[in-house]
């Protein structure tokens, strides 16, 4: 599953020129579209020997796997260094043509589509429950799985009367209440196993209060949306889900960006701009970063010292080499923030971050 794999360990592979070949694949069919890629490339790397060849070998290699192990069905990224004897194949299932058809070539692997992709499909469970029943799922990857199954069994209430509708009314709320705190318990320990940071509860109103006031401080700070719907409506219920996932996301982003501001403006810790933010996340101190989802910032790495810098120098500002190549900047702090353990975040535009070049960061000092 691609939210399974580790950005920061391809963040740390790099070459001394543009030893890397990044393919990514939407479909089988891709291959059509990439044969144009390819050539273009070829001519691009014509005055550059060296690269060339790399390239070539490189190309050779993702043609040997893919000739031994045919890709018949979703999408897949692929990593290759014929100079460090290194290839990587990851298939990217459950979110066909959610990656674009892409071939880059740089000193390092082009991990940009493949953190977007963990941003946009992180992990979260889903919790449905009514008086019968409730099941835990997992969402990884895009693709739910059912991870756990608590029976209820809750008797309806009824009106009977007097000391006998007491009774069967003490019994039921502690039915509810010892049903609710199995499902915490459940979910605690699901906790305690799995990497999640969003909790839904979807099914009847009494049954997701009961368990959202048995939930600990832990989950319940995980919580961030409810809704009732009717379990007997499958379809109706994942797209309730995936409505209040997507709504989440989108707020979770803005409020980055608020946190950001606010830090930025008072003088703390935070950075705005492209230049600030590589400059920060050299040196590890990048917390969570925030980038415009389309943002098309440039850059530049030195062959002979490798330093990076932003914009389009024609000369290394560091030791002053005109051999420089250009590269995508957001792919380079993408990888510089996954190497320092600090998170992305990729954002549809937002008033106020595309006027600081559409990516800022908060710090850890």
């Amino acid at each position: 599953m691609f939210n399974r794999i580790d950005l920061s360990d391809l963040a740390n592979r790099h070459g001394p020129t543009r030893s890397f070949l990044s393919l990514y694949r939407s479909s089988p069919q891709a291959k059509l579209n990439l044969d144009a890629e390819i050539t273009r490339v070829r001519e691009l790397l014509s005055d550059a020997p060296t690269e060339l060849e790399h390239f070539e070998q490189n190309l050779s290699l993702i043609e040997t796997y893919l000739s031994e192990n045919p890709h018949e069905s979703g999408s897949l990224c692929m990593f290759a260094c014929w100079a460090d004897d290194y290839l990587h194949v990851f298939p990217l299932q459950g979110v066909e043509d959610a990656v674009p058809d892409l071939l880059r070539v740089d000193s390092s692997p082009y991990i940009r589509p493949l953190a977007e992709l963990q941003d946009e499909y992180e992990n979260y469970v889903v919790v449905t429950a009514d008086n019968s029943e409730t099941r835990v799922y997992l969402v990884t990857s895009a693709s739910p799985t059912e991870a756990e199954r608590v029976e209820g069994d809750i008797k309806n209430a009824v009106k009977k009367g007097g000391w006998s509708q007491q009774r069967y009314a003490r019994r039921r709320e502690k039915d509810l209440l010892h049903y609710a705190k199995e499902v915490a318990e459940v979910l605690t320990d699901l906790a305690e196993r799995e990497t999640f940071k969003r909790l839904f509860l979807v099914g009847s109103d009494e049954a997701m209060l009961e368990i959202e006031n048995a939930l600990p401080l832990a989950l319940t700070e995980k919580l961030v949306g409810r809704q009732a719907v009717d379990l007997y409506q499958e379809d109706e219920t994942w797209e309730a889900v995936w409505a209040m996932f997507e709504r989440q996301e989108r707020e979770d982003e803005r409020d980055l960006w608020d946190r950001v501001k606010g830090e930025y403006l008072r003088g703390g810790a935070a950075a705005a701009g492209s230049q600030e933010v590589l400059e920060a996340a050299a040196v590890g101190r990048v917390e969570h970063m925030i980038v415009t989802r389309d943002a098309a910032e440039t850059g530049v790495r030195c062959r002979d010292c490798q330093n990076l810098s932003a914009g389009e120098p024609e000369r290394c500002p560091v030791c002053g080499s005109d051999s420089v190549f250009e590269v995508d900047l957001v792919n380079e702090l993408v990888e510089l923030v996954a190497a320092g353990d600090g998170e992305t975040e990729f954002a549809d535009p937002i008033p106020g971050l595309s006027e600081f070049g559409d990516v800022a960061a908060l710090l850890r000092y």
